[in-house]
C-alpha cells in the first residue's frame, strides 16, 4: 500500500526559503521599529522632522510655518510627505532622503522652485506640469532635495489647487 504525499516536491523545496524570507522581514520590521523609537524626531508641528521607516509606511503632513529640514531614512518601505500646508518658507526647506529599496512620494505647493541632487541607483520623478519649477540654483530654491537611493526613488508632484467653489 502506498501513502499519498502531502506536499509536492517543489513546494517542499520552496517552503523553507519562504519561511526564512518571512523571518528576515519580521526581524527587519522589529529592528526598524526599535531604531525608529530612538531616531525619530519632531512631529508635524515642529520646524525639524526626522523619520526612520523600515518595512512599512508613513505619512507626514507638516504644518509649521518655519519648517527648515526633513530627513527620511527608508528601508524597504515608503513615505508620503505632503508639504501642501506649509506656507512659503524664507530660506527654503531642506529634505534629505536615504532610501534602500524604498521610495518617497512628495507633494509640493504649486509655484515652488525645486532643486535636487540624487546619487545612487534610482532617481527623481518630477511632474513639471503641476505648476512646479525645477531650478538649478540650489540657494534660491524653495525646496532642496538631497537624495541617496539604491533601487528606490522619489516622486515629486504639485499640490492640487484650492477650488473651494467646486465643493
Amino acid at each position: 500500500m502506498t501513502t499519498p504525499r502531502t506536499l509536492p516536491s517543489t513546494v517542499r523545496r520552496v517552503l523553507p526559503w519562504l519561511l526564512r524570507w518571512w523571518a528576515v522581514q519580521a526581524a527587519l520590521a522589529v529592528v526598524g521599529r526599535l531604531v525608529a523609537r530612538r531616531k525619530n524626531e519632531g512631529d508635524e508641528s515642529t520646524a525639524g522632522i526626522r523619520r526612520v521607516v523600515v518595512v512599512g509606511g508613513d505619512e507626514l503632513r507638516p504644518v509649521h510655518p518655519e519648517l527648515s529640514r526633513v530627513r527620511l531614512d527608508v528601508l524597504m518601505g515608503g513615505v508620503q510627505l505632503d508639504l501642501g500646508a506649509v506656507p512659503h518658507v524664507p530660506g527654503g526647506v531642506d529634505l534629505t532622503v536615504r532610501a534602500l529599496m524604498g521610495g518617497v512620494g512628495l507633494t509640493v505647493p504649486a509655484g515652488w522652485k525645486v532643486w535636487w541632487d540624487c546619487k545612487g541607483v534610482g532617481g527623481v520623478g518630477f511632474a513639471q506640469d503641476d505648476g512646479l519649477v525645477h531650478t538649478d540654483d540650489e540657494r534660491g530654491a524653495d525646496l532642496r532635495v538631497h537624495a541617496t537611493v539604491l533601487l528606490g526613488g522619489i516622486g515629486i508632484e504639485g499640490a492640487p489647487q484650492d477650488d473651494s467653489w467646486g465643493r
